[in-house]
């Protein structure tokens, strides 16, 4: 009587095992098969930065995880987790990245501090710390441009003095992340594309030859240029300078421009997402997360990320 107990234990023991192996590597077909592909450039990797939701849930590991959880469930391959002010404290860096690497996701990590604020050294240490505990590609990224730009609502390029020490600066920081193995990015933002080289100075003098050194990278916004610069800039000068920069970008920002304001999902653009995907592609610059403006709600955040991903299978 006890072996025939025992036996049917160990029988429905070993339907519970098998029903859970099944279970477990159904799931995780399922969860491989609804990647985000593009028929066009299947190469390219889509993600999203954390920032369209950080209205809602701002950078903590608390915030974070229900983020990954989103990325993992709609097939996104990595997120780029905005850490304005490097806040988040190392522990829970490694908290995240734990979390992110077990959901299978990739983190490029991010800050918002720019080249010229006085804080940016210390908040660049922080930040690049943070980085080395994620997994994902050995990046890390700051804005160029930064405090000079913001408190003077009108202000269009860096002055010479501006520019000579915002080169050294972001120099110095790509310099040290480069002993780690890491490359610094930094983003086109309120800047004009191109100053006269003299008095006045922009993106393009950024990565030119009186600009940042080889160990700095480009991380494109493929709108700022036509809604976030100060100065309106031709569909054609911005190709122009993309195509001549393309092989410093790291990663890239994707979202929409329209009448010189942010959209809040992906719907065409002043330059055509082909132009910059099909070299992006070719180029091998994988990486393009998802930016939006603000929602009004976090459920209308969920649904225009779910329209930008409709927008891109359909049209690529």
């Amino acid at each position: 009587m006890i072996h025939s107990r025992l036996c049917k234990k160990s029988r429905a023991l070993f339907v519970a095992c098998l029903f859970l192996m099944i279970f477990f590597f159904g799931s995780s077909a399922s969860a491989a098969d609804k990647s985000i592909v593009l028929s066009k450039y299947p190469n390219i990797k889509i993600g999203f930065t954390s920032q369209n939701f950080s209205k809602w849930l701002p950078p903590s590991a608390a915030n974070l995880k229900p983020i990954i959880d989103y990325a993992s469930q709609k097939g996104f391959a990595f997120i780029e987790l905005r850490d304005p002010g490097a806040g988040l404290s190392l522990a829970d860096a490694k908290e995240v990245a734990a979390y992110a690497r077990q959901k299978k996701i990739e983190i490029i990590y991010a800050m918002g501090v720019g080249g010229l604020d006085t804080n940016y050294f210390e908040v660049f240490s922080r930040g690049l710390a943070n980085a080395m505990a994620f997994d994902g590609p050995r990046f890390v990224r700051t804005g160029a441009n930064g405090s000079e730009m913001s408190r003077d609502p009108k202000k269009q390029f860096w002055t010479a003095a501006e520019f000579a020490q915002l080169v050294q600066n972001v120099n110095q920081a790509a310099n040290t992340a480069k002993t780690f193995g890491y490359t610094l990015y930094v983003e086109n933002a309120n800047e004009g594309l191109a100053g006269d080289g003299l008095a006045t100075f922009g993106s393009a003098d950024l990565f030119g030859p009186k600009g940042v050194n080889a160990n700095v990278g480009f991380q494109l916004d493929m709108a700022n240029f036509f809604c976030v610069s100060r100065v309106v800039t031709s569909p054609d000068d911005v190709r122009g300078f993309f195509e001549a920069n393309v092989k410093k970008i790291g990663y890239s920002h994707m979202k929409t421009s329209k009448n010189r304001t942010p959209q809040p999902f992906l719907d065409g653009n002043e330059l055509s997402f082909d132009i910059y995907l099909s070299s992006l592609s070719k180029n091998g610059k994988v990486y393009v997360a998802l930016e939006h403006a603000n929602a009004a709600t976090l459920e209308e955040a969920y649904i225009n990320h779910q329209k930008s991903v409709d927008y891109l299978l359909k049209n690529f």
